[in-house]
């Protein structure tokens, strides 16, 4: 009995024992404190970008506003060479071109009217004069058809599209110089036209006059399409009745055959 007591305590100290540490072993260092974020820190932090964007808004808000910027359209009318270069006002042999006839175009009367010098050969096209020349033509079909581009020349008119510079002018016995030929060419009404707004206060006015013609040609049309419909039935109702008669003669025929 003692023997058997003796060997559980034995046990019993053994068991102990296993779950005792070590005195060799020294206690571990405490372990470093985590960065957390206080929630009154993240709350102060959000309150302080909700201030600094509302005085961003207040700053704005007190700028003084921007000056609109003019419409620019999206095309205008280019300069032409001479204008760049500057040379329109040269003359025929400071420009370079060669002729023995001087020709002047003419576009306008009175004080609005332009004059273009320049010199040609005889038989030299007077499409091709006025393009060196910087004159501009307004052309339409380029066979002397249409008549877009006539113009007057010393009292007889000509079609530069399709017309020549003389070639039976004599030139002055004295001076051995031709004299001058004048051309004066159409007028144009050349206007730039922005492309920018879509909508304005005569596009509105145009609009309700457009409604306005349709909405007359509709009760036009409808009451000539009335007046037709009537006219046809009228002509289908008399070919019914013809058609009718025409039946009751037959069959009377065909009766009075049979007797």
């Amino acid at each position: 009995m003692m023997l058997r007591s003796s060997i559980l305590a034995a046990l019993l100290g053994l068991h102990c024992n296993a779950f005792t540490p070590p005195s060799s072993q020294s206690q571990r260092a405490p372990l470093p404190p985590l960065c957390v974020t206080s929630s009154k820190t993240a709350n102060e932090l959000d309150l302080e970008a909700d201030i600094s964007e509302q005085k961003r808004e207040l700053d704005a808000l007190n700028e003084t506003p921007a000056k609109k910027e003019r419409y620019v359209p999206k095309w205008k009318k280019s300069a032409t060479l001479a204008e760049t270069t500057g040379s329109g006002g040269l003359s025929t042999q400071e420009k370079g071109l060669a002729g023995a006839i001087p020709i002047t175009f003419q576009m306008g009367k009175g004080k609005k009217a332009t004059f273009i010098e320049t010199a040609a050969m005889p038989g030299q096209p007077l499409k091709l004069v006025a393009s060196q020349a910087g004159q501009y033509i307004k052309y339409g079909c380029g066979k002397g058809e249409c008549g877009t581009c006539e113009s007057m020349c010393n009292g007889a008119t000509l079609r530069p599209c399709v017309d020549k510079v003389p070639t039976d002018l004599v030139p002055d016995a004295d001076t051995g110089e031709y004299a001058p030929l004048v051309i004066r060419v159409k007028g144009t009404r050349a206007r730039v036209v922005s492309s920018g707004k879509f909508y304005s206060v005569k596009s509105f006015l145009m609009g309700f006059w457009n409604n306005l013609l349709g909405m007359g040609g509709l009760v036009r049309d409808r009451r000539k399409a009335k007046k037709n419909w009537q006219e046809r039935m009228s002509k289908e109702d008399e070919i019914l009745r013809l058609t009718a008669e025409k039946k009751r003669k037959r069959a009377a025929e065909a009766e009075a055959a049979r007797k």
